[in-house]
């Protein structure tokens, strides 16, 4: 959530910020209402509590002039209660502000391709065909049956295409593990944990939960990741954290009925090794850097063609201050696929979850959190059958899997 200061010290620029997210900026004035409301009743209580200690000893004031005295307080504090809630429903709703440096936008069509190759691999069938059909004769792949046992948007893999799937996971684990700490984590969260990194209550209806108790499936190892850290302070002299975590993800798509749902293009469930960072401010910028580095280098290691893209502030989702798109070109159905999501929050996460640092004289601050897809499998798996399918019906394995699955081509 934002830092409520924000209202007095700088009110302008906080509605110029979240109006490029495109919230109704009147919300900010109703928030301020409540908010300066709050602190007059507030003040009050505490001249109570005042004249309450006061008053305690003296023997000259009455039982019943006490007890007065302590109902108004009582009176008062109940009030504030009804009027905060009205305060904390506005800031969990509230988007976190855009970086400045973020290009402005209403939606996707604002955003920029900073970065695009097509040095590396490209698929060299003269039919490209899409990966189901590819998976599909090579058996490595079965939706079908995978809709049968759990409906739409789910998959099977099978064979070598299990294998792929794994040998991505290691793959990327290995490629981070000596600058990132390596975690699995839980894979139900309570409603606490999904709050602090953005994705509850405003995006409820995204997430799967647990029906009889406080428990839902993971949308992504971020959420267990960041909560990690949650209600410590650390010193700035062990920041950043570096953490990744190989988890499966569970996301309802409820707003993706019947769009790119063939195959592996959308998913309920699926595979990927996240990586987090916490930081002090002063570091964010150079530790995003460092983080669509990573995130980018196992797609280089693939030689898959990709194209980084610059999120305006309209398309870049409520919790992110910067966000970045890795993308990888998909032959066989013509489409650019997004496989990572690459950005920070600024404070945003970490005022919810209680992250701070304290630096070497003492004073505390705000974390910064951070957050990529070190690899997010179905896509790129995608990418990679139809990338390297060549006319015979096979599929070559790229040169940094072939350890991991003892191939060289799936036939």
């Amino acid at each position: 959530m934002i830092d409520i200061n924000r209202l007095f010290l700088d009110k302008k620029a906080l509605c110029e910020g979240l109006a490029k997210k495109g919230y109704d900026i009147k919300k900010v004035d109703e928030l301020e209402k409540l908010v300066t409301e709050v602190k007059a009743k507030n003040q009050q209580i505490e001249e109570l509590r005042k004249k309450r200690n006061a008053v305690q000893a003296d023997k000259s004031v009455s039982v019943e002039d006490k007890r007065a005295i302590r109902d108004q307080i009582a009176e008062k504090e109940a009030a504030v209660f009804p009027i905060q809630e009205k305060i904390d429903a506005i800031l969990y709703d509230m988007p976190n502000t855009p970086d400045v440096s973020a290009p402005v936008g209403k939606d996707e069509k604002d955003n920029k391709v900073i970065e695009e190759t097509k040095t590396f691999y490209q698929c060299k069938s003269k039919n490209p065909k899409p990966h189901w059909e590819v998976a599909k004769k090579l058996d490595i792949l079965d939706v079908e049956l995978a809709s049968k046992v759990s409906g739409p948007m789910f998959a099977f893999y099978k064979g070598k295409g299990a294998q792929l799937l794994r040998a991505l996971v290691s793959y990327a684990l290995k490629l981070n593990g000596e600058k990132y700490v390596e975690v699995i984590p839980p894979h139900m969260v309570s409603s606490r944990t999904l709050t602090y990194t953005g994705h509850l209550p405003k995006f409820g209806d995204d997430q799967y939960k647990a029906s009889q108790d406080d428990l839902w499936l993971i949308p992504t190892a971020e959420v267990p990741l960041t909560a990690g850290f949650a209600q410590n302070t650390y010193d700035v002299k062990d920041l950043p954290k570096r953490v990744m975590g190989y988890s499966v993800c569970f996301r309802r798509e409820a707003g993706s009925a019947g769009k790119d749902t063939r195959g592996l293009q959308r998913l309920h469930e699926f595979h990927k090794v996240e990586l987090v960072k916490i930081t002090e401010p002063k570091d964010c910028d150079k530790e995003l850097a460092d983080l669509l580095k990573d995130c980018l280098q196992p797609i280089k290691d693939l030689q898959l063609q990709y194209r980084i893209v610059d999120l305006c502030t309209g398309d870049m989702g409520d919790k992110y201050g910067r966000c970045y798109d890795i993308e990888v070109y998909s032959p066989g159905v013509g489409k650019w696929l997004e496989v990572s999501s690459v950005g920070h929050f600024s404070d945003y996460q970490a005022r919810r979850a209680g992250i701070r640092y304290k630096d070497e004289s003492g004073k505390k601050g705000v974390a910064y959190t951070l957050n990529g897809s070190g690899l997010a499998t179905p896509r790129v798996w995608t990418a990679i059958v139809e990338s390297y399918q060549q006319d015979d019906g096979s599929v070559i394995v790229p040169d940094v899997l072939r350890p991991y699955m003892g191939v060289d081509v799936i036939k």
